[in-house]
């Protein structure tokens, strides 16, 4: 049977828009173009295509799959063994928010008093259990597992001071990409302003930067429709467009 890609879609559960990417960078290309342009999927597509989302709900990065799926058996099995080590690692992250939130459960019960510091902790926590759930698997895909394991570390040991500020540098960035949305031009000394504070922004957590990581992550907000919805939200619409592009205007090695 052949499946158009709604079908197949719909089959597996994924967006018509996966497929679609999929096709472009060649990891599930589909069997054959019919005559109306439209892709269709047959047997051997559809396996490949549950192999993928296999790896994907593993949280495999997706630029590891295509290898997986041309290796032996024996080269798949230590890759997911190095996939089971970062789930656990994750899992340990999980449990000190589960242990977090218990402990705030007994503390509006009136059970145990919380410190100020525990308080942080927990909410930090629960920002990066809160990120790694909905952008985990984009953040795999443009940087190594030792870059966000540090920068996981470096946001877990921010201080209410760090925070603040971080938050002080964000709130000045959106205003002044406000400005920059209403002139329409990314060159302007304020928009300078916004790349710099969208620098020293990403500096909070950020173990070490570099010019080619800021586009990259610019990359990933265009191709994402969750992070441009971010900063238009908090900007205007076309300011996540903006700010992509002052950073490919600014960020240069």
């Amino acid at each position: 049977m052949a499946y158009q890609i709604k079908q197949l879609a719909q089959l597996a559960g994924v967006s018509a828009r996966t497929l679609r990417y999929y096709d472009e960078i060649g990891l599930l290309p589909p069997a054959y173009l019919g005559d109306n342009g439209y892709r269709y999927y047959e047997t051997v597509q559809v396996n490949r295509l549950q192999q993928i989302c296999l790896y994907r709900s593993l949280q495999v990065p997706l630029a590891d799959i295509p290898a997986l799926l041309d290796q032996p058996a024996s080269a798949v099995v230590t890759a997911l063994e190095q996939q089971y080590q970062k789930l656990l690692q994750q899992r340990q992250q999980l449990d000190t928010l589960l242990t977090l939130v218990q402990t705030t459960i007994k503390t509006q019960r009136g059970g145990v008093e919380m410190t100020d510091q525990d308080k942080f902790t927990a909410f930090k926590q629960a920002k990066l259990a809160e990120n790694e759930a909905n952008y985990g698997d984009e953040l795999r895909d443009k940087y190594d597992e030792q870059t966000l394991t540090q920068a996981n570390h470096q946001f877990a040991k921010l201080s209410a001071a760090d925070y603040a500020a971080m938050q002080a540098t964000e709130q000045q960035l959106i205003a002044d990409l406000k400005v920059v949305l209403a002139s329409g031009d990314v060159t302007t000394t304020t928009a300078q302003r916004v790349y710099r504070n969208h620098k020293k922004w990403l500096s909070y957590t950020w173990p070490k930067y570099t010019a080619a990581m800021h586009r990259n992550l610019a990359l990933m907000y265009q191709a994402d429709e969750r992070f441009q919805a971010y900063y238009d939200e908090r900007a205007g619409q076309g300011a996540s467009a903006a700010l992509c592009a002052i950073i490919e205007h600014f960020a240069q090695d």
